[in-house]
């Protein structure tokens, strides 16, 4: 008698996942409206090479975000999968990505714990690391910022106007306000 067993995720694990693709959409376009909204945000997408693609992702199979560099601009690629990444930074877990995730730890102290790989290269990868802070900076409240940022946030624009660029998905690298 062969036995089929399938084990899948229990419901707090997809809860989890379900979390973790809501906040990586938000992170996603978090970093494009910080490039519309912040002068530093636009300089390091700005530096990035023509056809950059940075894909965030939970290992193994789990949510993603992607944002390209292309023509100038910034577009989040949401979740999509048939995007060869230049810059793959991959959390271990779903369980090692929510803290940084929901900002009880830092993304430094993420890659010091090796909660997350990076492949790719380096440098794209400090840059990111940058924006990400400049990101959490306008999108979580100062309260959390204290503990997960190097220094404190300095925002260009408010919070309000940072939730409210969340809504577009893509953003001139050229001049300030160069929104869509």
């Amino acid at each position: 008698m062969k036995t089929d067993v399938r084990l899948s995720p229990g419901p707090a694990k997809r809860t989890k996942r379900m979390l973790a693709g809501v906040v990586f959409a938000v992170m996603g376009r978090g970093l494009v409206a910080c490039a519309r909204l912040d002068g530093r945000v636009r300089v390091e997408a700005g530096s990035w090479p023509e056809g950059t693609a940075i894909t965030l992702a939970i290992s193994p199979g789990s949510p993603r975000v992607t944002v390209r560099k292309q023509n100038g601009r910034i577009h989040t690629l949401g979740s999509r999968t048939d995007v060869p990444s230049t810059l793959l930074v991959t959390f271990k877990g779903v369980d090692s990505a929510l803290p940084v995730l929901l900002g009880m730890k830092g993304i430094l102290e993420a890659f010091a714990e090796h909660r997350a790989t990076v492949k790719g290269d380096l440098g794209i990868a400090m840059s990111l690391v940058r924006c990400l802070h400049i990101v959490e900076g306008y999108l979580y409240p100062d309260i959390m910022t204290r503990r997960i940022l190097p220094r404190p946030a300095v925002r260009e624009a408010g919070h309000l106007r940072a939730y409210a660029g969340l809504l577009g998905t893509a953003a001139n690298l050229g001049e300030k306000g160069a929104g869509l």
